[in-house]
């Protein structure tokens, strides 16, 4: 048993070395979406999570300059999903947001606000690896899906239309691939994740900079009831993320591309064991922000996630 335990251990590290602490974000939205982990045979779960972002720093390279046209930037997504176990190893997850966005400035773009559907999401997980030891175990599993096209992308104000960034949509089906790996010795949880999202052409011949997001999350479960008693668990991450520019017409756009180092922090409680209630908060502690023209580009000042699930 502990021969296969520590097998088990130095694969988790060797991914750990391999894939740099980071985050994942290829859809935004969904519980557990991106652990080892499957929802197992018969299982389905519906959720409903509200996430949250604001932006008002402006960076250029890892430095951040003034701001004084006082750009911002707020997003609410409100995310429908759904989780389905086809078999023990094979997971479904359809995940359906609805977005509001706010952007204002003091320049001539002025303020703007729309919302709206936004592009939904089909994921499959299928788990190739799993050993059992008592109250202990480690799974390993391959995601892959596609981003759908059904968010709109001709929101407009007086003067034409919205920036891309604030349209609901991109207009593209985009290509989503990745690893989920989960240890679990007793109280405590490892996961690392790493996705890779490639954005294709989409309205107006603009594409989304492709990105790479990779995740090593550590939870310890400090409260655990006789089942099915509640359960709650304290949660600590750190989420690396590279995007490339976004591109117009195959041609790079200025103020677009960067590298971000991110930590959260949050609690997950069960009241029962069917029930999944999440909350983390995420502040960035680094960022490198391609800029020019000296204009900057607005980087994340905080991102909260709450989360319903239900399992039956």
């Amino acid at each position: 048993m502990f021969s296969s335990q520590r097998r088990a251990f130095r694969w988790f590290l060797f991914f750990a070395v391999l894939l740099p602490p980071a985050g994942a974000f290829a859809q935004q939205g969904g519980i557990e979406l991106f652990s080892g982990n499957t929802i197992f045979e018969s299982g389905t779960r519906v959720s409903l999570s509200h996430i949250y972002f604001s932006r008002g720093s402006l960076f250029s390279g890892s430095e951040e300059v003034g701001n004084p046209l006082e750009r911002s930037t707020r997003e609410h997504r409100m995310v429908l999903g759904f989780d389905h176990g086809v078999t023990p190893k094979l997971a479904l997850s359809f995940l359906l947001p609805v977005v509001e966005k706010e952007s204002e400035s003091l320049g001539p773009s002025g303020n703007s606000q729309v919302r709206g559907l936004a592009d939904a999401a089909l994921l499959g997980k299928y788990r190739f690896f799993s050993e059992y030891w008592p109250q202990s175990a480690f799974h390993a599993s391959v995601i892959a899906g596609l981003e759908l096209p059904t968010g709109s992308t001709d929101e407009r104000d007086g003067a034409g239309f919205l920036p891309f960034s604030m349209q609901p949509g991109t207009g593209s089906v985009d290509g989503i691939a990745g690893l989920g790996l989960t240890l679990s010795p007793g109280r405590y949880r490892f996961d690392l994740h790493a996705i890779y999202k490639a954005n294709n052409e989409g309205d107006r011949d603009f594409s989304e900079g492709d990105y790479l997001s990779i995740g090593l999350d550590f939870a310890y479960r400090f409260y655990h009831a006789k089942y099915p008693g509640p359960s709650a668990s304290a949660k600590v991450s750190l989420h690396w993320r590279h995007e490339d520019p976004d591109e117009l017409a195959g041609t790079n756009l200025e103020n677009t591309g960067a590298r971000e180092l991110r930590i959260r922090g949050g609690l997950v409680y069960h009241p029962y064991p069917e029930i999944d209630l999440v909350a983390l908060v995420e502040i960035p502690i680094y960022g490198s922000f391609k800029a020019a023209n000296g204009e900057g580009q607005l980087a994340l000042d905080v991102r909260t996630f709450f989360g319903f699930g239900f399992r039956f």
